[in-house]
Parts: C-alpha cells; structure tokens; sequence
C-alpha cells in the first residue's frame, strides 16, 4: 500500500467528475452526493465545471478512501435504474428516455456489455465454420463474439501479425487521435494504457494481449489473402480464395464477415511525371525502417491527421520541409496529447472502485451531443451567424488557437483558416503541426502541385522546388469500402456492380441485398456523428448485431439471411434525408474535398443519427427485414 502522499498525488492526477462518480457510488456519502457542478456552455458541449472547494473535498474524501483499501470485488454492480440515476448526477442534468437507450451501457459496469447471447439451446451443425476477414480491430471483435459463443470461425489475415491499421501505420508519431480511455473495447477493463493518447505500438499491442486473452489468437491465418469469395446458391455457402505466401487455396464458409474496413487500400499519389521522380517517394501506410529523411529535403503532401502527425518529427531532423496543403484544415489541440499516464494514475485506476468506468463514461462525455454543433441554427444564421451558437464560437477558438500557434503571423493564418465550418470534414488533432510551420527549415505551400520532375516538384506557378524525399501523406481510397477483396453474391454480381449508381451503401452499414450471409464491419455509413463511445465499442455492437443473426439462423434452423430491398432502399432513403439536416452537406462545406461525402453528394462515412437512435436500430436484427433460406 502506498504512502498518503503519493495517494495524494494520485487523485490530483484523476478526473475530478470521475472521482467523485466513484467515490459516490462506492460510500453513497451525502456530503459527495450535495456537490452540484456547474454546466458551462462551451464549443462542443457543456462542461462540467466544480468549485475549488468541491474539487479539494472530492479529492480529501478519495484519499481517506483509499487508504482502506477497498475492494471493488465486495461491491454491488449498480441496476440499471441506479446507473440512470447515476448518468444524471455525472452530467448535472436529466436526461430523458431517448437518452438513455445505450448510454446505460457506456461505463460498462457488466463483464460483455454487447455480447450475443445464446436463446435456447446451443445447436451447432458440424462442419459450420464462420470466416473473418481481417485482424484489426474489427476482426478480434467479431472473434470474440463467436469464440464467447463456441461458434466455429477463422480471421484471415494478410500481414503476419494483428492490428490491421495500427500494424500498417509506423510513420513517425502515429498514435491515435481520440484518447486512450475511449479507444478501447468495453469487456477489456483497466488496461494499462502508457499514455492519454496512445501510440500506434501500444495500440497494436492491445489489439494483440485482447486476441490472446479471449482465445481468438488460435484462431487467426496469418499471410492469408482473400483475394475472392463467391457466393453458391445450391450450397448456400462461401467459398472463399486464399492467397497465401506460396499457395492459392479455396475455403468454405457459412457466414462472411468483412472486417478489413475503410482504411486498407492506400490512395495513390496522383500527379504528373511522378514516375520521373529519381528521389524516394513513400507513403505513409507503406512507411517501414529504411525511409531516411535526417538531412534531406523533403515534401509533405496532404495535411490530413497523418500530414499533421509526422511533420514535427520530420522537421526536427531534416534540411528543409516543403508542405503541401491544398485544403486547409480546422487542426485543434487536444488536452494531455503525447503526455504519459503518471504512475500513481496508473494506480489510482487499479484501485480506485469503479474510477475506471466513469472515467470512460467521462471522457466521452466531449462527444456525446456532437450532433449539436453539426446542425444549421436557421434563426441563428437569420441573425447574422454564420452555423449556430456552438459552431461559431467553436471556429473563433480555433482561429484563436491557429494565431497563436504561428505566433500572428498573417502570411500563415490567411493560408491556414479554412472557408467552410468546423467538424465538416474529419476533425484533425495538432501535434505542432502549426508551431512546426514557423521553422526556418519549414515552408507552407499551397499553389497547386502542376508536375514532377526527376528531382523536383513544380507548382503551378512555375516554381520548382527541388527535393529529395516526398512524403504522401495521402489517404485512403475511402469509397472502396472492404476492398481489395472481390466479393461475388447472387447471379455473380459483384459490390461494385451492386454500388456503380450512387456509392457505397449498406443496411445499417452491415448488410447489402443479394448477398446472403455476408456482413462488413465499418461498411458505409457505419459510425454515428455523435455517441460518447469510441470506434471499439461500436465494432462491439455491430458484432453483436452480426452474432445475433448467426445465433438466430442456427437456433431455427436456417442456412442463409440476406436484407430484403425494400427494407435496404427504405433504410438509405431515411438516412439521406437525415443526412441534409447536417452541415457536411452545405453548399460552403467543401464536399468536394471530403472524403466524408461520396462523389453523388451523399453522406458515406457516417450515420446521421445521435448514438442513442443509432444503437436502438443495430442493437437486434428485426426479422422482418431479411429474407431467409431453411436448412436442408
């Protein structure tokens, strides 16, 4: 047991609501309870504020707390009335039914908070095998599910380890963008995360201690390939194509499930004689140990979170940078961001009772009512603002933040303030990428790239600028959802065929029409605009929904599902119309420049809707929306 002083240190580390939240519903203390924190209005929610004489009396209580050494074993799991009760007093407000359909699981008090359950008697056929395709972490997720469930499956992976993009992401920096707290699985409690922001070797770490924790690792392929899978309607089965190091084999499955995702083929950089240039062009999903950037001159296309990521790192070591911007982005900081988690926090999460849970629930409080800012304010824009209320006041704080950061310099803040609204495009978090710009070895360009030469970059304006290493720090082909994988479903018709007229669409982003038994894991549209949960939780509902159908079509004795229609069709139209209530599809949004919105104006990344409506649709397969084919 440590001494008062470092326990001391350690609620000073902690987050004031959040040890409160735990100290009250470990004691029920009265004192605790009369604490009533403030609700400050603020860019992208309320805070929640306390007074210095709360936040000394939260913190001297946790203290004596803890020096008892309490047992959160002993301690009741809250009902979940009592965790209604809870949620209210950590957000200083009521909240009403409509609230509450997920965000009672969001401290994720139970073991498997979005677990398929088994409704009857578990009935297995033999030689019923599931296939995953893909071992980031949506794939560990699914195989979770199933291994939970004792259902037959196998992940096919083609790189030799897991993590899919935290295995293929190593460029300088690379760490995620939301924190560690929220990025993580709601069924892996008090993982010990080495900072606030985690970086991409402990993200891939965690990815690979859950795989072997939850027995899922024995059940990966690695350095396999599915390059195909085809559908056969005699069979009701997949047959699947395996590319492996040295062999090309075929696979049956009953169930497909695509868990590759958005982020897997990497754009190609685009511009004229590229294939002239002598020097190294890398990028940066395809960055490895052997790319030398010390004391060279260097170009960094795109300033998108990647861009962002690396340029402080690149810069401290190169002759020059030349950055490439050709939109400028709302590029915001982010409290703790490359800050390592104390030892005595560390500490505190382990041994405080249910400090882990509502820290969670706490830090994705800054998300949870997102879809505010994202709504025009007719009566707002009617007098004289330009979004609403939130929005506005969110663009003066950043155009605050990036004078700052460039220490006023106008040359700088003309190129860097964006022309349409904040949180239209994927918010992208600052790693010194402003400061960065104030370097001598740094220059911002933003007169279009024309060509390349064999050593240079010409802009055009005629300049030619002469480099030796060029960075593209590009993106993804993000409308190739679940790509390169060629998926084949009835009659032979392929995704693409199936997604030529309007872009990639799905049924809860999950399902497609005439292609039985096949579901995708972050499919179009998948994420809401706003939840408080992190993307792992969400590959944990989405998994749920997925696992409920298997559940389901083995307990009634049914070999294949696949969504009707008309239920598709009715669904997308819905979600369209949503869609127009949100700022991404303005006129003064730049959809040409976002990836968020698809070349036909339609919304692709994101679900519309809040979390709570969002979650009510995927949290249980409606029968009614499939049509089914019983087992022979």
């Amino acid at each position: 047991m440590p001494g008062r002083s470092f326990i001391e240190r350690a609620v000073e580390c902690a987050d004031t609501n959040a040890l409160r939240m735990a100290l009250y519903q470990a004691t029920r203390d009265a004192e605790i309870a009369a604490i009533t924190p403030e609700r400050a209005f603020g860019p992208t929610t309320d805070a929640i504020v306390f007074s210095d004489e709360d936040t000394a009396l939260i913190r001297a209580k946790a203290v004596e707390y803890l020096l008892t050494e309490p047992d959160e074993s002993a301690l009741p799991v809250p009902s979940r009335d009592e965790i209604v009760e809870l949620l209210e007093m950590a957000e200083a407000r009521s909240l009403a039914p409509d609230d509450l359909i997920m965000r009672h699981k969001l401290p994720a008090f139970s073991d498997l908070p979005y677990q398929a359950q088994w409704h009857g008697e578990k009935v297995i056929p033999e030689g019923y095998h599931v296939a995953i395709v893909g071992a980031g972490f949506a794939g560990i997720a699914m195989g979770v599910q199933l291994a939970n469930l004792g259902v037959p499956f196998t992940i096919y992976e083609r790189r030799a380890e897991v993590g899919g993009v935290w295995s293929i992401n190593t460029y300088p920096d690379v760490r995620v963008d939301t924190v560690s707290f929220t990025y993580e699985y709601a069924f892996e409690k008090k993982y010990p995360w080495t900072e606030y922001f985690a970086r991409q070797s402990d993200v891939r770490a965690y990815i690979d201690h859950v795989a072997r924790k939850y027995g899922v690792y024995e059940h990966i392929r690695f350095g396999s390939d599915i390059t195909q899978a085809r559908f056969d309607e005699p069979t009701q089965r997949w047959t699947l194509t395996v590319q492996g190091e040295e062999s090309v084999t075929e696979v049956e499955a009953n169930v497909v499930v695509a868990a590759s995702g958005v982020f897997a083929t990497p754009r190609e950089l685009s511009v004229e004689g590229v294939s002239d240039f002598t020097g190294q062009i890398v990028h940066t999903a395809r960055w490895n140990e052997d790319v030398e950037y010390a004391g060279k001159k260097v170009a960094v296309i795109g300033n998108g979170s990647t861009g962002v990521q690396l340029l402080s790192k690149i810069a401290e070591k190169a002759e020059s940078v030349t950055v490439y911007q050709r939109t400028p982005q709302w590029i915001s900081p982010r409290t703790n961001y490359g800050v390592p988690i104390s030892d005595e926090l560390q500490w505190l999460i382990q041994k405080m009772p249910f400090y882990w849970n509502w820290n969670k629930y706490v830090a994705g409080l800054a998300t949870i009512d997102l879809r505010n800012v994202l709504m025009p304010d007719a009566e707002w824009i009617a007098n004289g603002g330009q979004i609403s209320k939130r929005n506005d006041m969110l663009r003066e704080i950043l155009v605050g933040y990036i004078s700052a950061q460039v220490d006023g310099r106008q040359d700088l803040i003309d190129k860097l303030v964006p022309d349409y609204p904040p949180m239209t495009r994927r918010p992208v978090v600052d790693n010194n990428w402003y400061a960065s710009l104030t370097r001598n070895n740094v220059e911002l360009v933003t007169t279009p790239i024309a060509r390349m030469t064999d050593t240079a970059i010409v802009t055009s304006d005629g300049e030619a600028r002469e480099t030796e290493l060029v960075i593209a720090a590009v993106g993804f082909q993000t409308e190739k959802y679940i790509w390169p994988t060629q998926y084949f479903g009835l009659g032979g018709v392929t995704l693409e065929d199936v997604w030529t007229a309007q872009g990639a669409q799905a049924h809860l982003g999950m399902t497609v029409p005439g292609f039985p038994n096949m579901f995708m894991l972050y499919g179009p549209n998948s994420q809401p605009v706003a939840s408080g949960a992190g993307l792992p939780v969400w590959f944990e509902v989405w998994t749920g929904y997925i696992a409920e159908c298997i559940v389901g079509m083995l307990e009634k004795g049914r070999a294949s599902m696949v969504i009707r229609k008309d239920a598709f069709d009715e669904y997308n139209e819905q979600l369209h119309e949503e869609a127009k209530k949100l700022i991404y599809l303005m006129p003064n949004s730049a959809m040409e420049k976002n990836y968020y919105v698809n070349e036909f104006g339609r919304l692709q990344m994101n679900a519309p809707w809040n979390g709570e409506k969002y979650y009510e649709l995927c949290e249980k397969p409606d029968e009614s929306h499939y049509d089914f084919t019983d087992a022979k």
